[in-house]
């Protein structure tokens, strides 16, 4: 434990790194509690820096998403200590509105752990509704990495649990328990407010999704689950997207199947919602079967491997009228990649092509993969339906689609805009990669903790000749 003095979701950046999962942003885990709005307005006043920290020296050797969260309060962190490399978990108390005080310090935990170059190895935090944290991370195929506080609100009371469903940490009792060879840890809650937990047990290629449900009671987890949500049966496996809930009050999953850790292979994107993530069924109301397999689930694109369709690169949005639209990529007839969307009509699936893009990036091979393009979901915004895409060598940024053709019509208007100082490169060093994150304060929504530092480039999991200099995660407070 470490004391400290002078350190997310309603905005995110985009930072085009792509793992097996998505981790091209770094943000606060979107719960999926609230009642999604059809119809968001945007306030487009300027922010205005009104305090800036300097938090901590990170490592920089290669990006992997930290973790920002606001709760009762209190701001906490995840990050990598320069140092060592360990997990390091902060808390600071923050006030409602102006500037942090001077005395109000930052508190640290290091935590008996510590990341190589794997990009894969991101962290995750959450609260119970007893306001305990809990912690995951720095996973990739290896034993469950599991913190959990023993007071609440408390950094410092974390403790090292590493196991859930296990009877205890042996290499048998996990085996047993799918829970040793775990990646992408992901918390949600339901909308009962219960802690879920997911994560993938085996491999690219490889590997099955596996839930737990949270008892606050008992302190102990239960499957959600009697078996894997999806199931590539050893010839396979499904990186999905969500489950994001919709206006229509279901959760909507998305996901492709990918035959081996070569990223080439993805292919047939396909698709299910749930009202209660226990019960599941297909686009037209009849029911899936869990484990979700190749055999008995709904195929919307049926693309074939090498035809470009890439894990990382899915979305779940919505239109105007509620219908769901999932963005996807191909490539056309002359190996260009396109935006894609299949959105969901009275009478099935209907699909547009968005973009006219006129570059190829064939992408291949294992491990984080660089990448020349990157999306959001689709989202209604004062009526309107919009998408940000920044895509190398053609026009980017966020635009306003046509609600029948799907087709860009013009840029969408101004956001509020975020002051340059805070995307200014402070690392000396060369080809250094930025990262930024960011979160409203739900207390106040016109205040935003925005999270600054910079990597080394994303280099397919492997360790560069020399170890660089750390970065120095900075935060600036900003309000309007």
């Amino acid at each position: 434990m470490m004391k400290k003095q002078p350190f997310f979701m309603s905005l995110v950046l985009m930072c085009g790194i792509f793992c097996g999962f998505l981790i091209t942003y770094t943000s606060v885990l979107a719960e999926n509690t609230d009642t999604m709005k059809n119809n968001v307005s945007k306030n487009t006043a300027p922010w205005n820096v009104v305090q800036r920290e300097e938090i901590a020296k990170v490592w920089s050797g290669n990006p992997v998403g930290f973790d920002f969260l606001v709760h009762e309060g209190y701001l906490f962190i995840a990050f990598y200590d320069a140092t060592d490399q360990k997990m390091v978990i902060g808390q600071k108390k923050m006030p409602a509105s102006g500037p942090s005080s001077a005395h109000e310090n930052w508190v640290f935990k290091k935590m008996p752990t510590a990341i190589g170059w794997d990009s894969h190895n991101y962290i995750k935090m959450i609260f119970d509704s007893e306001n305990y944290l809990h912690v995951s991370g720095n996973m990739h195929c290896v034993p469950l990495i599991y913190y959990r506080a023993e007071k609440p609100l408390d950094v410092e009371s974390l403790t090292v649990v590493n196991r859930m469903i296990a009877t205890d940490t042996t290499p048998e009792a996990l085996n047993a328990a799918r829970e040793n060879r775990c990646t992408y840890p992901h918390f949600m809650k339901n909308a009962d407010g219960e802690l879920i937990f997911t994560y993938r047990d085996g491999s690219s290629g490889n590997g099955v999704q596996l839930w737990n449900l949270y008892d606050t009671k008992t302190r102990t987890w239960r499957r959600l689950l009697d078996t894997p949500m999806f199931d590539g049966e050893g010839e396979c496996n499904a990186y999905y997207h969500g489950p994001k809930l919709g206006p229509d009050g279901y959760y909507h999953v998305a996901w492709v199947w990918r035959d081996t850790p070569d990223c080439a292979t993805n292919h047939d994107l396909s698709y299910m919602r749930s009202r209660d993530l226990i019960h599941w069924e297909k686009s037209d109301g009849s029911p899936q079967m869990i484990p979700a397999t190749r055999s008995n689930s709904e195929v919307i694109a049926p693309l074939k491997n090498g035809e470009g369709l890439l894990n990382p690169l899915v979305a779940i949005g919505f239109d105007t009228d509620g219908h769901v639209i999932l963005t996807y990529t191909r490539y056309d007839e002359n190996q260009n990649n396109q935006l894609m969307q299949a959105r969901r009509e009275s009478n099935g699936w209907k699909y547009y092509q968005t973009s006219e893009w006129t570059h190829s990036w064939i992408f291949s091979g294992g491990g984080c993969i660089p990448t020349e393009l990157s999306f959001s979901p689709v989202e209604v915004v004062n009526g309107k339906i919009e998408q940000f895409w920044n895509r190398k060598y053609e026009k980017s940024g966020r635009f306003i689609l046509d609600s029948t053709t799907l087709k860009p019509v013009g840029p969408a208007p101004a956001t509020s805009s975020v002051p340059a100082e805070c995307y200014r490169n402070e690392n000396p060093q060369e080809n250094q990669t930025p990262r930024r994150s960011s979160i409203t304060d739900p207390r106040n929504p016109n205040r935003l903790y925005f999270f600054a530092w910079e990597t080394f480039p994303i280099n397919r999991d492997r360790p560069y000749k020399v170890k660089p200099e750390p970065s120095t995660l900075r935060m600036f407070i900003l309000e309007r």
